[in-house]
């Protein structure tokens, strides 16, 4: 996929990254996320379906102690 950042040529490449969430007061990192990034510039873009999953995570671990969660697929 072609980046979206203006005057950028680079082409987005699927890796793993951490995403922050501010969730009810909270911050909540998820480490291992898939991302589509873009090795020129860093933009990255979650997939709607990965979304969806954060969301749901985030409605049941939103309560835990912890953190910091790994990316359940």
């Amino acid at each position: 996929m072609k980046c979206h950042t203006p005057d950028c040529t680079g082409e987005h490449q699927t890796q793993p990254i951490s995403h922050a969430v501010i969730y009810r007061e909270r911050t909540i990192v998820f480490h291992g996320v898939p991302a589509e990034v873009c090795p020129e510039c860093g933009e990255a873009v979650l997939i709607e379906e990965t979304t969806l999953h954060l969301e749901g995570l985030l409605r049941r671990k939103a309560r835990a102690k912890g953190a910091a969660f790994a990316y359940e697929a």
